[in-house]
């Protein structure tokens, strides 16, 4: 230990403990220069490598921090250290810290921009303020970190890695099921909860358990337990899931202004559908028909009728003219027919006894009804109902051919259209509980795929939950029965399998022909790999009417050339050698093999691929020989047999990607998507059939755009588009080592390798954006982020569960969370939020194309953004995003004096970026006319929208005078301001006998030992409170004389006026106006003597005090003709 201090403490609560291993003393000098910024109380832990110590010392001495400095050897990364400073962070009672370091990132090419983007993501005032709240909620989880660097455990997971997390999981106490489930952040650099790591500290790991540093790249203790963290992140996970969920579930109610705004939003619809709920009770429990009943009387739309089939006597139910009690027959299907015959109603709703509907429930069925006249069935998400609460949600695919084939997914709670049902017979009694799922099929075999609607939100809470209903035996009892009689009605030849779970169902299609395939390998050396490939499809494939066609692309070394020149010789038909000697392609080669193929079919693989189920090219090929289907993918594992591709979603984790990345071979996934056919969107190249015909037709992969990246993506979208479905199964099972050939082809430069992806990756959304934002194989309730098919259950994003807006939507992105973001951003948009002219959300983040796509704003604000992240995120809206776009600015950045704060934190390019910035959105909105003018040129549409006061912060507010043994005397204000009150240093000084100086916020060193009171800067929301209780006789708002403060707004009288203290200013621009307060030069002697002036005149002095009181109060809040003011600003003209 080099430098040992305490934390300080205020009011019990012990700061924030920021861990950093400082390697690199002049990275640790940009993160001080970002932490100091922070308004949060830190303690920092900070460690070093021997050698260093003096300059690291330095620079935190000089940054003001509270710290403590310890030396540590050069091991472990930056892991080893933190570990070392755990038992210190839980001594000195540390509850939530940061971690971060300076070491730079070998495997990410050498530069440290990486490591400035986390800062830039870690650091920022509002990122950090959010991640506390966050932190300081048990509910969440408690390690947050930058989004971009969240991966799964088990992504690219060495064996020896797997196995030593094993290890450690063990040696914590922590099953290690729990690997396969937890995402961590890439880089080691994150917000957690102390207590998090106490199993890590119980482990007792030392230096020697940690290799030496030699530049690894992974495979060390310290790789493993950056993966760790995540693991020990995801403890506790189901329980904070299910609290999340219920949380989540109550944040998603109508308004009371939307349940007002009802009447007209029905009013719009083409119809208002008369709706039946059917209650079928197979238990006798009146009780649950009670509550079914209780759920259905809270409907925002009525139902037309009620039928409830009950053997139990309507006790304690109120009757009503729309409800309708009869006897339950045996057979409840043949029932269900004869009530068709006999109530005219549009559609019936079926329910079970002690099923309960959330109140918006019909109201959302209606209108999807409404909306949607070629819908003629519909389900829902659902959850299920438990002593402790609704729990285990079911977010459902859109309809989706194969899975339900595969096994009922759509649950039992189903909506049909009683003419439609008529029209195709009703309910079959033979199928007894899946007499409506047999009903679906029919439905679609009349009239299409897109008959059978989905609502995607939780509306029905079942009275057992979807895996009791899948294994009552009546389920599995017709589970097969109902597919066999579908497929029998189409007149599809089939054979029907058991499946891998007792009520899920295997179709296998069967086919006279057996066409050619051909097999494309694209290949650049890699010898070994590539044989073991043809090895192992020549000696395992069953289905024998194949060729080989293998691309050699450039390859290098003598054994692969000789191998290739050797198989050439043999001239065999079957395997047959193609050359492209040309840049690697992904697109190009495979379009290349397409075109000498002679097959019927094509299959593109990976030469990294290995066949271990010789039925793998039959099992394609029965489904890719079906009409309706287009694609076909396979199952893939990696070498330790776990998931690598299990189908890809489109959103996740950006354009698309694989979800279930690293699970288990055994597991079954969410909704058992691991072990059953069906479809998704895409599906990737590494294993892929299509039909030759339908290849050329769609024009195969894009050599242009998509050279290397989501060219599979493309070529499924567009085969989708074409009308042909996606089928990935996991009857067909392969290794593949993923990325192996890419990465030992392509060599390019990182920074290339970058700039090509993100090009590609503008490509897919130019083109798909629509469509990767509304994945019909996936759900909007699941999360776009981590391993996928989980949920976030964010309450912070705007829910709106209707087709249409009737207000314009706003999305808000602050700078912070401090003045500048509250007074321009956050409350202008609560106001017009509550006042019913907007509607929308605020995000401190940016969000994916896939969001914005998703939210749709009509009107997107930046305020101040000016890191590359965020210039590159403006870029983005720019390309992806219609919405009208404007830039919010308060202060005149380009020109901050020097001791400002902020002066050496600006980049210096500021002007650049800002043209950028202002340049990429349609308007610049700012506070005051002079800053309007400093910045012509940068907007050709520049508006002024001045400061005004939220009424519920800064109304009402009570300062009380003549509290001091003294006149108290002060000034209130934020970190940035240390130069302006040089201009009252001489003044504070020459006062000291005569007044009490009180100081908020900030104060000088040098005027310390002169004041009375500091007060520490609260969070904004506190702020007026303690500004009033100052109980200030005079109020002092002093500026230099510059042009930076000469754009600045009247912000300070405006809050000194809301408090009725009297107020001295400066005389310069922005404090002149229609306001009752004495301004003076910035004479120290002006100063002095206009303050005992308001002295020597209390009465006078309080009066004017009250008289700014009513000017502020009458004229400057955030009200009325001013809201106007905002809304017109922010909304496209």
């Amino acid at each position: 230990m080099l430098v040992a201090r305490q934390p300080v403490f205020e009011d019990g609560e012990p700061p924030v403990g920021v861990v950093i291993h400082a390697y690199y003393p002049e990275v640790l000098r940009d993160i001080l220069g970002r932490l100091i910024k922070l308004s949060e109380r830190l303690h920092l832990y900070v460690t070093c490598v021997a050698g260093r110590e003096d300059e690291i010392c330095a620079q935190l001495t000089a940054s003001g921090l509270s710290y403590s400095l310890y030396r540590v050897p050069n091991r472990g990364r930056d892991v080893l250290p933190f570990l070392r400073m755990l038992p210190f962070l839980r001594a000195d009672n540390i509850r939530t810290l940061v971690k971060l370091h300076t070491k730079r990132s070998l495997h990410l090419g050498g530069e440290n921009d990486w490591g400035v983007e986390l800062f830039d993501d870690l650091l920022g005032s509002v990122r950090f303020s959010r991640a506390l709240e966050h932190l300081a909620d048990p509910i969440h989880v408690p390690m947050l970190g930058p989004q971009r660097y969240l991966l799964p455990v088990t992504r690219f997971l060495s064996e020896s890695n797997r196995a030593l997390l094993v290890t450690l999981a063990e040696r914590g106490g922590i099953d290690p099921q729990g690997i396969n489930e937890a995402d961590y952040f890439a880089g080691t650099m994150f917000f957690a909860r102390t207590e998090v790591f106490a199993p890590l500290e119980r482990m007792q790991l030392t230096g020697n358990d940690f290799e030496a540093e030699s530049g690894q790249l992974d495979g060390t203790l310290a790789h493993t337990l950056e993966r760790f963290f995540g693991v020990l992140a995801n403890v506790g996970r189901q329980q904070r899931n299910i609290d999340l969920y219920q949380r989540w579930l109550a944040s998603r109610q109508l308004a009371a202004v939307e349940v007002e705004g009802l009447s007209a939003r029905l009013g719009s619809w083409p119809r208002q559908p008369d709706v039946l709920l059917v209650l079928t009770d197979t238990t006798g429990d009146i009780g649950l028909l009670r509550s079914s009943l209780e759920s259905i009387d809270r409907q925002l739309y009525p139902a037309a009728a009620i039928v409830v089939l009950s053997n139990a006597e309507p006790v304690g139910v109120t009757p009503a003219a729309n409800l309708v009690w009869l006897p339950l027959a045996e057979s409840w299907p043949s029932q269900l027919n004869q009530l068709l015959q006999d109530i005219e109603v549009d559609w019936w709703y079926l329910l079970r006894g002690g099923d309960e509907l959330d109140p918006h429930a019909l109201l959302l069925l209606a209108e999807g009804i409404a909306l949607n006249p070629g819908v003629s069935a519909c389900y829902s998400d659902e959850d299920s109902l438990t002593a402790e609460g609704c729990q285990s949600p079911v977010f459902k695919p859109d309809l989706n051919l194969d899975m339900l084939r595969s096994y009922p997914y759509v649950g039992r709670a189903l909506a049909f259209s009683r003419e439609a049902a008529l029209f195709v017979d009703g309910f079959d009694p033979a199928f007894s509980e899946l007499a409506p799922h047999d009903l679906l099929f029919r439905l679609i075999e009349t009239y299409g795929l897109g008959t059978v609607g989905h609502l995607a939100d939780v509306l029905v809470h079942q009275a057992i939950n979807f895996p009791q209903w899948l294994g009552e035996p009546e389920v599995i009892a017709n589970s097969a029965a109902i597919v066999a009689a579908h497929l029998q009605r189409l007149g599809v030849a089939h054979e029907l399998q058991a499946g891998p779970l007792p009520m899920a169902n295997r179709v296998v299609y069967q086919h006279a022909e057996q066409p050619l395939v051909s097999i494309l390998i694209p290949t650049k050396d890699c010898l070994p790999m590539l044989l073991r490939c043809i090895e192992s499809i020549m000696e395992k494939t069953s289905y024998t009417n194949y060729e080989l066609i293998i691309v050699d692309n450039n390859s290098e070394t003598a054994e692969a050339r000789d191998w290739f020149n050797g198989m050439e010789l043999l001239n065999n038909p079957k395997v047959r050698i193609l050359r492209y000697p040309h840049p690697f392609n992904y697109s190009a080669i495979n379009n290349f093999a397409a075109s000498h193929a002679r097959g019927d079919y094509l299959v593109l693989l990976n030469n990294d691929t290995a066949i271990i189920d010789g039925d793998w090219l039959g099992a394609l090929l029965h489904h890719a020989q079906r009409p309706e289907v287009g694609i076909v993918g396979a199952k893939l594992l990696f070498l330790d047999g776990t998931v690598q591709h299990a189908g890809v979603v489109l959103g996740l984790r950006g354009v698309a990607d694989h979800p279930f990345i690293g699970d288990s071979m055994q597991s079954n996934g969410y909704l058992h998507r691991l072990h059953l056919d069906q479809n998704y969107s895409a599906v990737t190249a590494a294993c892929l059939m299509i039909s030759a015909e339908l290849y050329q037709q769609v024009g195969g992969m894009d050599e242009v755009g998509l050279a290397v990246s989501f060219n599979d993506v493309d070529l499924c979208l567009k085969v989708g588009e074409a009308g042909r479905l996606i089928v990935w199964t996991p009857y067909a099972v392969l290794v593949h080592e993923a990325s192996v050939s890419q990465n030992n082809v392509d060599t390019t430069k990182e920074e290339a390798k970058r700039k090509r992806f993100k090009g590609e990756q503008s490509v897919m959304y130019q083109r798909w954006l629509t469509q990767i934002a509304n994945d019909p194989a996936y759900n909007r309730n699941l999360t776009l982020e981590g391993s996928g098919f989980s949920s976030k259950y964010r309450t912070d994003t705007d829910w709106h569960p209707f087709a249409s807006r009737e207000l314009p939507h706003v999305l808000c992105h602050p700078l912070d969370s401090f003045g500048s973001g509250h007074y321009r951003v956050r409350q202008p948009f609560a106001a017009l939020k509550a006042a019913q002219m907007i509607g929308g959300a605020v995000s401190d983040e940016g969000l994916q194309p896939t969001a914005l796509e998703r939210m749709a704003p009509d009107t997107i604000i930046f305020q101040g953004q000016l890191t590359t992240p965020h210039l590159e995120y403006m870029q983005d809206t720019k390309a992806f995003s219609r919405a009208f776009k404007v830039y919010e600015l308060d202060d005149y950045i380009l020109d901050v004096p020097v001791g400002n704060l902020n002066h050496e934190l600006l980049p210096k390019d500021i002007t650049k970026r800002l043209k950028k910035a202002v340049g990429l959105c349609d308007r610049l909105v700012v506070s005051t006319e002079p800053l309007a003018n400093a910045l012509k040129g940068f907007n050709a549409d520049i508006r002024v929208v001045e400061n005004r006061l939220p009424g519920h912060w800064w109304s009402g507010l009570t300062g009380h005078r003549q509290q001091g043994r003294k006149p108290r005397v002060g000034w209130a204000g934020g970190s940035s301001h240390s130069a302006d009150l040089q201009v009252l240093a001489e003044v504070v000084r020459a006062l000291e006998g005569e007044v009490e100086w009180v100081f908020m916020g900030m104060c000088p060193p040098a005027l310390r030992p002169y004041v009375h009171e500091f007060h520490r800067g609260v969070s904004i929301e506190k702020y007026p409170q303690r500004v009033a209780g100052l109980n200030l006789d005079l109020a002092l708002a002093p500026l230099k004389d510059n042009f930076f403060n000469a754009c600045k707004s009247n912000l300070r009288l405006l809050e000194y006026g809301a408090c009725g203290f009297p107020v001295i200013c400066s005389d310069i621009p922005c404090y002149r106006g229609d306001f009752p307060v004495t301004r003076v030069s910035n004479r120290s002697q002006d100063w002095i003597a206009a303050i005992r002036e308001h002295l020597a005149e209390p009465d006078a002095s309080a009066k004017a005090g009250e008289a700014l009181r009513s000017v502020v109060l009458d004229h400057w809040m955030l009200k009325d003709e001013h809201l106007l003011a905002w809304r017109n600003a922010w909304l496209a003209d």
